[in-house]
């Protein structure tokens, strides 16, 4: 899993994306489109953010507000439109299915947004792009998005505390808070999201055929040690294989109790050694105060290093 953010102009600065690629977000969605046109009048556009988000090479994607008016298709094409000007291709099309608040507007009735969310995502795809959905907990168990019968369609569920209930179906991404805080954006919150497979990514255009996933293997529980200790992990050996370490961390995504991190000594098939020892990089910091992933492609088991005066998670990915 991965760490992910989405933002929008009207309520977040990124005023360092240099701070905010350091902190480990790995996507980024920006609100480009609402309706049968640009967010607030076109007063709020994603053009900054996106331009940003590409200078640091973290990968960024788009996504559309839905309102009751004009047809599916037309909001589909006010969306790509918009993905193709600015170069926001890191990360699939994504439309927002979700009401507008109290007073602001109509709202698309709920006998009415699964056939409008299915008609929007077949004409992402009908324009060569690979379509993406985000919806709550509550829509997506009335909805089912992963029913709709889009292939390739990529599910983004929010619901805060806790992991999307099983009668939601499946998904790709999770937005597990709306209070998040990072360095470098100035704003009173900002929506963190982890990913569970690598299909929101394009590797930097259109991407209508599925990518490779990157499925948890296995949650680990690790106790506490205020010394240093170590644990053996067992993975996959694959070129995906990595381990994502999470502290407990609250509802901003920091925690007050970090995870002081060691070496970690990874080896492949017949003990070869395969690096990825974050701590030969210079300037690594082992302070862990937020969820961090470390890619040891071809490892098959590895020791990590660590202090905490609390017990922690580590996911074994691949």
């Amino acid at each position: 899993m991965a760490l992910g953010i989405d933002i929008y102009s009207r309520f977040q600065t990124v005023t360092n994306w240099q701070a905010v690629k350091d902190h480990g977000v790995t996507f980024v969605y920006v609100k480009l489109t609402d309706g049968g046109g640009l967010p607030n009048g076109g007063r709020n556009t994603g053009e900054a953010l996106v331009a940003g988000a590409r200078s640091v090479g973290i990968p960024v994607g788009g996504y559309h507000f839905a309102q009751l008016t004009p047809s599916p298709e037309a909001q589909a094409d006010v969306l790509i439109n918009e993905v193709g000007r600015l170069g926001a291709t890191g990360c699939v099309p994504m439309l927002d299915l979700e009401d507008n608040p109290p007073g602001s507007g109509p709202n698309i009735p709920d006998g009415r947004k699964r056939d409008f969310a299915i008609r929007f995502c077949n004409r992402v795809a009908a324009r060569g792009f690979r379509p993406g959905v985000y919806m709550n907990n509550a829509h997506a168990k009335m909805l089912r998005p992963d029913r709709f019968g889009v292939p390739d369609l990529v599910i983004w569920i929010a619901r805060y505390g806790a992991k999307p209930d099983p009668a939601a179906g499946r998904y790709d991404l999770h937005q597990f808070s709306d209070a998040g805080h990072i360095p470098g954006i100035r704003a009173s919150s900002v929506d963190l999201d982890e990913s569970y497979t690598n299909a929101h990514l394009t590797g930097g255009g259109a991407a209508p055929k599925r990518k490779a996933t990157t499925e948890l293997m296995e949650r680990r529980t690790i106790p506490a040690s205020p010394s240093t200790t170590s644990v053996r992990l067992l993975l996959s050996g694959s070129e995906s294989a990595a381990i994502v370490v999470r502290p407990r961390v609250d509802g901003d995504g920091i925690t007050d109790a970090p995870v002081w991190q060691g070496n970690i000594y990874a080896w492949g098939s017949d003990k070869v050694g395969v690096g990825g020892n974050p701590m030969q990089t210079p300037g690594f910091n082992p302070k862990t105060v937020s969820h961090r992933r470390y890619a040891l492609p071809g490892a098959v088991w590895a020791d990590y290093e660590y202090s905490s005066n609390v017990e922690f998670e580590i996911d074994i990915v691949g």
